[in-house]
């Protein structure tokens, strides 16, 4: 009896093994599959997420070049409101003596007539 129980039990570990070996087989294959999903999306969304970032360079390079030329146009015109602030000045100083010579000489008009 002992004969017919090992040798049966051999051959049947033997198939449970293979069953259980093919289960994990298909199980593996689905696992990958859901995996492949998986790295295709990550790649896609990695694409997108490229591209963007490309679009954001692209356009702070460009707003860069803006703010660089509005820079320069400021600096320009503050240099310019600088000049004519001196200007300004100047033309204020030679005004006041201007002015202040002749109302001496009209001070020393009336003193001299009398």
């Amino acid at each position: 009896m002992e004969r017919t129980i090992s040798s049966w039990l051999v051959p049947l570990l033997l198939a449970v093994g293979c069953v259980a070996l093919v289960g994990n087989i298909f199980h593996t294959r689905s696992v990958n599959k859901s995996l492949v999903v998986d790295i295709e999306q990550a790649t896609a969304d990695l694409q997108v997420a490229s591209d963007s970032g490309k679009d954001c360079t692209k356009k702070l390079l460009e707003k860069t070049a803006e703010v660089t030329a509005k820079d320069q146009q400021v600096a320009t015109l503050t240099a310019n409101v600088a000049t004519l602030t001196e200007q300004v000045t100047q033309l204020t100083a030679q005004l006041a003596t201007t002015e202040k010579p002749e109302e001496a000489p009209k001070e020393e008009k009336p003193a001299e007539a009398a």
